[in-house]
């Protein structure tokens, strides 16, 4: 008569259904989790395709010194480790921006952009830079087919440009913007352009098809010029302004949701400090939001902010994600090994195909 033991070592756990494999592989949330569960045998691959992965953690991008190197390097903060990913298609190239999943590229050597998923080397040319100079990377913060890659820059001394065009087109195209827009933090959203006025506050968004003014919002009340300032939609589908603050002169940020259905009719700005369930993750580029709920480890409510921070002069700075409670404003210190880490990055294996 066989034990229970025995019966345990000869179940074959290559022939689990299919379903629960599927149902496994959703609560893989780390990607060298997921990959590895996958390289078991032919079946669990086949029940988890890769364009269906779970909420990932993100993962944060090391400050590449030799641009020759094809490596690149991520730290993962709730597991504590380091990867090191060799990506052919990052050799001579700097990065300019990024969305969840896929990084925005320069190369060093002439005018090619692209946009390279680092985790599978998938690199998508876009067209060669003719119209701005040192062009930075403004959208969009989801990557997904059918949607505009849209940078600005300048032309010489001619007003500000907004050049966009979706994956696999031969050409940019341009966006003239007049003198009013300069001097402004700029974010594409919904096929719009917000420009935050760094004097004022006041945010323009424009049409970015036809260039058309659709609305202006006002600034918020207090509003401080000296602040960087972030703009992201969140899981829910609001769009929130995150203003960082100066800590030489107050530290923080502050949190607005965009409202479009007030009484008057006029969009406005609406002070929170409690975002539900999500948690935004924000660095030197950009932002974007994650459901806390999907990724354990990760707390509700709180800024994950990428900080670099300066002791003292000629002493090297140390770098760290600083958690921050939006509804207290308690802080706490994340360590980070990385030497110099600059951005955040959402690992993904899905390609983007060109159009």
């Amino acid at each position: 008569m066989k034990t229970e033991s025995n019966q345990a070592q000869e179940r074959d756990w290559a022939s689990l259904p299919p379903d629960v494999l599927n149902l496994i592989a959703k609560l893989l949330n780390e990607i060298t989790h997921f990959v590895r569960f996958r390289a078991v045998c032919p079946l669990w691959r086949s029940s988890t395709p890769d364009t269906d992965l779970a909420q990932q953690f993100p993962w944060i991008l090391d400050n590449r010194k030799d641009p020759h190197d094809p490596n690149l390097s991520f730290y993962s903060v709730p597991f504590n480790k380091i990867y090191t990913i060799h990506v052919p298609h990052s050799i001579n190239k700097t990065f300019s921006g990024h969305s969840d999943q896929y990084m925005f590229t320069l190369s060093q050597h002439h005018r090619a952009v692209s946009l390279l998923n680092p985790l599978n080397n998938h690199d998508i040319p876009l067209p060669a830079y003719q119209l701005v100079a040192s062009p930075h990377w403004i959208g969009p913060q989801q990557t997904k087919m059918g949607e505009y890659v849209v940078c600005y820059g300048h032309s010489g001394h001619q007003s500000p440009k907004l050049v966009f065009c979706h994956p696999g087109q031969d050409n940019w195209q341009e966006l003239e913007l007049s003198s009013d827009y300069t001097d402004c933090h700029h974010f594409y959203l919904r096929g719009m352009l917000f420009s935050i006025k760094r004097t004022t506050g006041a945010t323009k968004v424009t049409n970015i098809a036809d260039g058309t003014l659709a609305y202006v919002i006002p600034p918020v009340e207090g509003h401080l010029g000296n602040c960087a300032e972030y703009l992201v939609e969140d899981s829910r589908g609001d769009i929130l302004r995150v203003p960082r603050y100066n800590p030489r002169f107050i530290n923080g940020f502050d949190v607005y949701r965009l409202d479009v259905a007030t009484k008057s009719g006029l969009p406005c700005w609406v002070k929170v400090n409690n975002i539900g369930n999500q948690a935004l993750f924000m660095d030197r580029d950009g932002g974007f939001a994650l459901r806390a709920s999907h990724l354990s480890g990760i707390k509700e409510n709180c800024i994950y902010f990428l900080k670099t921070i300066f002791i003292r002069v000629h002493i090297e700075p140390s770098y760290g994600v600083e958690r921050i409670d939006i509804e207290t404003g308690a802080r706490e210190h994340l360590p980070c090994p990385l030497k110099e880490p600059v951005s955040w990055f959402v690992p993904s294996l899905r390609h983007l195909s060109a159009q």
